[in-house]
């Protein structure tokens, strides 16, 4: 039997928290659409964005990157910390900040030195949704044999 108790609401906030990163690394998109001047749909490749210089083009899709690495990341991040926060809620919840750190750095590095910048946070990230993805399955497991 699964329960949930109050230190489930650590997962809620880790949840939370990662929602709302990706809406910040969102808005630095919307930022550099205006610094760049390259306006919808283009994604960094597009008409709007080949008027940019070299050094612009390459800021502009490293902070375009950053956004969309978080997108693609997200859903599997939030469903885990949220998964496992069923069956580990403090462990859970401290791999979510994690991650949250991890984004912290991966944007940093990424923005600030290219792609390569953005490997520290790139692996703490991984480890974190590794971690809560591997106990979510332990603990799922855990569950149904004890059914």
């Amino acid at each position: 039997m699964i329960s949930i108790g109050n230190g489930y609401a650590w997962n809620l906030l880790a949840a939370t928290v990662m929602g709302l990163q990706c809406f910040a690394a969102g808005h630095s998109v919307y930022d550099a659409r205006k610094k760049y001047k390259v306006d919808y749909p283009d994604m960094g490749s597009g008409r709007f964005s080949a008027k940019l210089s070299d050094k612009e083009w390459a800021e502009f899709n490293n902070i375009m990157r950053v956004h969309q690495n978080y997108v693609e990341q997200l859903p599997l991040a939030i469903l885990s910390v949220l998964v496992n926060g069923l069956f580990n809620p403090i462990q859970s919840a401290i791999a979510g900040e994690v991650y949250i750190i991890g984004r912290f750095i991966y944007a940093y590095g990424y923005k600030s030195h290219g792609p390569k910048g953005r490997m520290t946070g790139a692996m703490i990230t991984i480890l974190a949704i590794l971690f809560n993805v591997g106990s979510s399955f332990v603990g799922i497991y855990n569950t149904l044999k004890s059914a």
